[in-house]
C-alpha cells in the first residue's frame, strides 16, 4: 500500500516535471519566433502632437526586424485609460505602450482607487526619452522676457489666466507649482488635451501655458507662441537664449518624459530584445536627427533604471503633493 501511494507521487512529480518542460519549450519556442505578428504600439495621447516621438520610432523599429508596429491613440483620464488597457493585455510582447513616467509615478499619489499598479501591474522595458517644458505665452502679452512677464503680471492681476491639459496632468501640476513659488494668483483651466489648450492661447482665452517643444515648435516659428523658460536644469539647445526656470531663481527643474513598457509577465529574453532594438532605433542616424531636432535628449535605459526611476519619483511626489495642495484632488 505504502508502495502504490509512493508509485503515485512519483508519477504525478514526473507528470508536473514534463508539463512543466513542455510550457517551456512553447515558451521559448514563441519568443524564438518573436515577433511573428504585427505589434500593437498603445500611445495615451491624441494623434498630431506629442505622439510624433512615438511614431517615428515604431517606423524604425519596425524597419529593423522586419514586423509591423501599429500605433494606436488612446488618450483619456491622464493615461490612466492607456495604462489599463495595457495592463490587461497578454504578456506576449504584442502590445506595447509608450508610457508617460510622471503619469505612473504619481498616479498611486494623487488617486486612492487607481486601477493599477505602476510597478506591479507592467514589464518596463526602458526610460526612452526626456526633453523640457516651456513656459510659453501669448504673442498679443507686451512681454518679450521672463522678467517682463513676471512685471506684467504683478502690475495686472486678473489679466493672466494659465491652460493646462487637465487637472492633474502634468502641465496643470507644473502650473501649481509656478503659482506657489511666484506668488502670483492666476486661474489655471483645463483643457482636453494640449491642441485645444494651444487653440485657446492663440485665441487669447488664456495667456500662458506650459507645452514641450514637439506639438509648439511650429507655432513659435510662426511667431504665434513666445517661450520664456524651461523646466530642466540647464538651457535647452533649440532655444539657447531662452533661460531655465532655475536661472531665473525658481526651485522648479521637471521634465516632460516617455517610456516603453508592456504587460507583467514578460520573457526576459523578449524583454532585452525590445530593449535592444528601442535604443538601436533611437540611434539611428535620422532618427536620431529627428528626435533631437525636436528638443528631446535620448535615453534608453535599462528596464531596472526605469523601474527605479518610478519607485524614487512616486516617493518624490508624496512628499511634494501636500505642499502643493494636491492632496484635496486625490479620489
Amino acid at each position: 500500500m505504502a508502495l502504490t501511494a509512493s508509485f503515485r507521487r512519483v508519477a504525478a512529480l514526473l507528470a508536473a516535471t514534463v508539463l512543466a518542460t513542455a510550457w517551456t519549450l512553447q515558451a521559448a519556442a514563441q519568443a524564438a519566433a518573436y515577433p511573428s505578428r504585427p505589434i500593437q504600439l498603445i500611445i495615451p495621447y491624441p494623434p498630431g502632437g506629442s505622439d510624433a516621438l512615438g511614431r517615428r520610432i515604431a517606423a524604425t523599429m519596425a524597419k529593423n526586424i522586419g514586423q509591423e508596429i501599429v500605433v494606436l491613440n488612446v488618450p483619456g483620464a491622464s493615461t490612466q485609460v492607456a495604462s489599463r488597457k495595457v495592463a490587461d493585455a497578454a504578456p506576449d510582447g504584442y502590445t506595447l505602450y509608450i508610457s508617460s513616467p510622471f503619469e505612473m509615478a504619481t498616479g498611486p499619489v494623487f488617486y486612492k482607487n487607481l486601477s493599477f499598479d505602476p510597478i506591479a501591474d507592467f514589464t518596463h522595458i526602458s526610460f526612452n526619452a526626456r526633453l523640457p517644458y516651456m513656459l510659453l505665452v501669448s504673442t498679443s502679452l507686451p512681454v518679450k522676457s521672463y522678467g517682463e512677464f513676471m512685471a506684467y503680471a504683478k502690475a495686472n492681476p486678473g489679466k493672466v489666466r494659465f491652460g493646462s491639459y487637465g487637472a492633474l496632468s502634468q502641465v496643470d501640476v507644473i502650473a501649481r507649482r509656478f503659482r506657489k513659488e511666484t506668488g502670483l494668483d492666476f486661474p489655471i483651466i483645463p483643457y482636453q488635451g494640449g491642441a485645444p489648450a494651444f487653440t485657446a492661447l492663440m485665441a487669447g482665452e488664456i495667456q500662458a501655458v506650459f507645452a514641450t517643444p514637439i506639438p509648439t515648435r511650429g507655432f513659435i516659428k510662426d511667431g504665434k507662441m513666445r517661450p520664456l523658460a524651461v523646466t530642466t536644469e540647464g538651457r535647452n539647445k533649440l532655444f539657447p537664449d531662452v533661460p531655465s526656470l532655475k536661472e531665473v531663481g525658481l526651485g522648479i527643474v521637471d521634465e516632460a518624459s516617455y517610456g516603453l513598457v508592456g504587460p507583467k509577465g514578460m520573457p526576459r529574453d523578449m524583454v532585452a530584445f525590445l530593449n535592444r532594438e528601442l535604443v538601436k532605433a533611437m540611434n539611428d542616424p535620422e532618427t536620431k536627427a529627428f528626435i533631437e531636432g525636436m528638443g528631446v535628449e535620448i535615453v534608453g535605459s535599462s528596464p531596472e533604471y526605469y523601474a527605479q526611476w518610478l519607485r524614487d519619483n512616486t516617493r518624490m511626489w508624496t512628499e511634494l503633493a501636500p505642499a502643493l495642495g494636491l492632496e484635496v484632488a486625490k479620489k
